[in-house]
């Protein structure tokens, strides 16, 4: 059985240094810059050069995110991070942005490259696209089903990383727009705010309450140590714990934990997993399920508490003045931290009364009184935070690495050290020979002890031989001198360090006679509104035919006077395993274009012939990732961006841009349904946003199914640029997008009209209450 990868997080470098020391075999982290958790502490360049030393002087690997969108201001910036972590001989950037994959093939080719979880590389035929562009490994996105992982690594054989335990993301990583909307800081730049563990209210189209005051979009935490076999079997190279902006003892434990159900199943030991689970629960836990690994559809949440509820403390017996009674269903101990089941209230237990007397510790089965806290008899207190478990992994043993050692003195020659470790090997003369001793000679307990003392470095000794004449001597700070030498020599050929390459590169000069003759593009997955497009004169049509090819025949009479253009649902999994049949079958149909919402689907298509536009899903953000996608028709750019970001990027390429000018756009998209856990599944109004979730604000977000049970949140504003024509014309648009969602035959039509007369004739009337103006004006952290 191949040995598995267990992959431990960091935010700083104690926690960089506990991980490591409790077993992790690599430790992923992110600078200052560029990375997907802003709010962690993260690691200073003098601190991200400590942390790949100490971990690559004890033989473990050190990967680093540069996994958020980037723009094209920082580009200059970015290539000195890069060439940095370059010179550090960092084991592998992980990314999200295209345009970073362009740059590091084609500058950076000794730097191993890993797909964020970020990139929503959700079907086997995106990871194979992602192989043929030199990605090395995957970050599998975490609704994919156990099964769905095996498949992907036997079909393609690159290495996978899949998430074990930890936080849940309730959208596809990289597709929540979500805190970006709402305000401004955008998790596809590591700053995202967690507006899915706020509370909401879920409703029906009649206002009628399903679910309230709820954290209806909170995911339970991550937990598979009861499935290390399957995970193991299945193939998966790496298991990932989540937890970058969790403290060291969080890490500690839960490395620790994984360590030993990991080493015991490939060594046949069976172990207690209650016993670890238990333990992980007391520093940290929302209340632990398996994820996505055996079901597409979880439900189990934390819908009444979104963070740390910890382990049932006790059962509310009675409550007596400024005191209660708890019936112990766990021990608890002064320093101990509890609180009720929301979390809402809770304190430091600084007084613990049992049978009249105070104690330091109260047990399971006793009746503890405690101060007040605001409950009811019957209700369940939760233990949150557990002195003696934080105690005991708030220190740990340095780790060290093995070397074996040969040791040659001979008379009037110079002593010779020789130190292996691993496949590295170092020798080291001393600078003078040793003599016959003419008083006291060099025993040989003396000298391997001497030359055994390296206890201030990151090395042991595991073995040693030396081979030495009697009677001979030699200065002991000259044994003592060649020692440190030879370990010198070693620590500087595991760091291995790089020269810089000090890469400077230019964009694309700016087309200052760009001509924009800007056009109206429409996108919907309605066949009644493809008509009213085409009825309307709109230039393009996007329609997304949600995989059903009998549909699409049937708006091919549409094309003699309008481009239709077939598109995709943005999240695909085993819908649709064969695209090059089906993209095959479009073009026979004489469709030209394709609107690809996947890189799998973009370089299949490029593949057969078939011009590309890409969506907005794909998160093109500035002129490197332009570049990547060089061979595409139309570029719809990401609604992060604002105009003048647009305007830089459009103005450096003669691609065809796009932005998506109207509509609702998609807050979240996510495999978890809220319906079904509380209604039961009702896959014909999902698909119709009959159901809505309401903010605490009182906003109203529709909830729309794609076609596939994939449930999309949608902006409660709608986002409307029709009066703003001239500035998306002078940012260098080809088109603007009005982005169908839930609108009615008679609102699209007038939508459509009012955009129609806006670029044509400078006048519109639509009059939309709730609007927003998103990112053009604005942008984002």
């Amino acid at each position: 059985m191949k040995k598995v990868e267990l992959l431990a997080p960091a935010g700083n470098l104690e926690t960089l240094k506990f991980a490591l020391n409790y077993g992790a075999d690599a430790v992923y982290l992110g600078g200052k810059l560029f990375g997907a958790r802003a709010y962690a502490v993260n690691f200073e360049e003098d601190e991200l050069k400590e942390a790949v030393e100490y971990a690559h002087l004890r033989d473990k690997k050190i990967y680093v995110t540069v996994n958020t969108i980037v723009f094209n201001k920082e580009i200059d910036l970015l290539l000195k991070y890069i060439d940095y972590l370059y010179v550090l001989n960092v084991d592998a950037i992980i990314v999200q942005d295209f345009g970073l994959v362009k740059l590091l093939k084609d500058l950076y080719l000794e730097l191993d490259i890993h797909a964020s979880t970020q990139m929503t590389l959700s079907n086997l035929e995106t990871i194979k696209a992602a192989k043929e562009m030199g990605i090395k490994r995957v970050v599998m996105p975490r609704e994919l089903t156990l099964k769905e992982v095996e498949k992907i690594k036997a079909e393609t054989g690159i290495e996978v990383e899949a998430f074990i335990h930890g936080a849940l993301c309730v959208s596809y990583s990289g597709q929540c727009l979500f805190s970006s909307i709402i305000g401004g800081r955008s998790g596809n730049r590591g700053r995202c705010a967690g507006p899915c563990r706020l509370k909401y209210d879920l409703l029906d189209d009649k206002m009628n309450t399903i679910a309230s005051n709820m954290h209806l979009l909170s995911m339970a935490d991550l937990c598979t140590i009861d499935y290390i076999k399957d995970m193991i079997e299945s193939g998966i190279d790496s298991f990932k714990i989540e937890g970058r902006m969790k403290e060291k003892e969080y890490v500690a434990s839960v490395v620790a934990s994984y360590r030993k159900a990991i080493d015991a199943y490939l060594s046949g030991e069976k172990i207690n997993t209650d016993m670890y689970k238990e333990m992980m629960s007391g520093i940290f836990s929302r209340g632990f399920s398996n994820g996505y690994l055996y079901e597409r559809k979880p439900h189990y949440m934390s819908y009444i508490n979104p963070k740390n509820k910890g382990v049932p403390l006790g059962k509310v017996i009675s409550i007596d003045g400024p005191k209660i009674k708890v019936s112990l269903l766990n021990s608890l101990s002064v320093g101990d931290g509890i609180s009720t089941e929301t979390g809402e209230y809770g304190y430091k237990v600084d007084v613990i009364i049992v049978d009249g007397k105070k104690v330091d510790e109260a047990y399971k089965g006793q009746l503890a009184e405690l101060k007040k806290i605001p409950v009811n008899c019957g209700d369940i207190l939760y233990k949150t935070y557990d002195a003696k478990l934080n105690k005991l992994f708030s220190t740990s043993n340095e780790l060290k690495s093995p070397v074996d050692v040969f040791v040659n003195m001979k008379e009037n020659r110079p002593l010779y050290i020789m130190i292996k470790n691993n496949d590295i090997c170092v020798s080291k003369d001393s600078k003078i020979v040793s003599t016959k001793a003419l008083k006291k000679a060099v025993d040989r307990d003396t000298l391997t002890e001497k030359v055994s003392s390296i206890n201030d470095t990151p090395f042991f000794v595991r073995s040693i031989e030396v081979d030495m004449d009697e009677g001979l001597f030699m200065p002991l700070s000259v044994i003592k001198e060649t020692r440190r030498e030879a370990v010198e020599d070693l620590t500087i050929k595991k760091l291995d360090y790089r020269r810089p390459k000090n890469i400077h590169i230019n964009l694309h000069k700016l087309i200052n006679d760009k001509i924009s003759d800007l056009k109206l593009s429409f996108y919907t997955e309605n066949e009644e509104h493809v008509k009213i497009a085409y009825e309307l004169g709109v230039d393009r049509v996007y329609f997304n035919y949600r995989l059903n090819g009998d549909v699409l025949k049937d708006v091919i009479c549409y094309m003699d006077k309008c481009e239709i253009v077939p598109a995709f649902p943005q999240i695909m999994r085993d819908e649709l395993d064969d695209f090059k049949h089906v993209l095959k079958n479009i073009k026979e149909m004489g469709f030209k274009k394709v609107l690809a919402t996947n890189i799998g689907m973009y370089n299949m298509a490029i593949k057969l012939g078939l011009d590309v536009c890409v969506d907005f899903n794909l998160n093109v953000s500035n002129s490197l990732a332009v570049d990547f996608f060089g061979k595409a028709n139309t570029i719809t750019l990401s609604p992060e961006l604002n105009i003048y970001q647009i305007e830089d990027i459009s103005l450096r390429s003669n691609v065809k841009f796009e932005a998506i000018a109207y509509g609702r756009l998609p807050l979240l998209t996510m495999e978890y349904c809220p319906i079904k856990n509380f209604k039961g599944c009702d896959k014909k109004g999902c698909e119709e946003g009959k159901y809505l979730l309401k903010d605490r604000k009182g906003n109203l977000m529709k909830i729309v199914s794609d076609g596939f049970c994939r449930i999309r949140l949608l902006n409660s504003s709608v986002l409307n640029m029709v009066d703003k024509i001239f500035d998306l014309k002078k940012a260098g648009l080809s088109y603007i997008r009005i982005n169908d969602t839930v609108e009615s035959n008679e609102e699209i039509r007038d939508v459509i009209k009012a955009y129609k007369n806006s670029l044509e004739l400078g006048i519109y009337d639509l009059h939309i209450e709730n609007y927003t103006r998103g990112h053009f004006y604005r942008g984002v952290l």
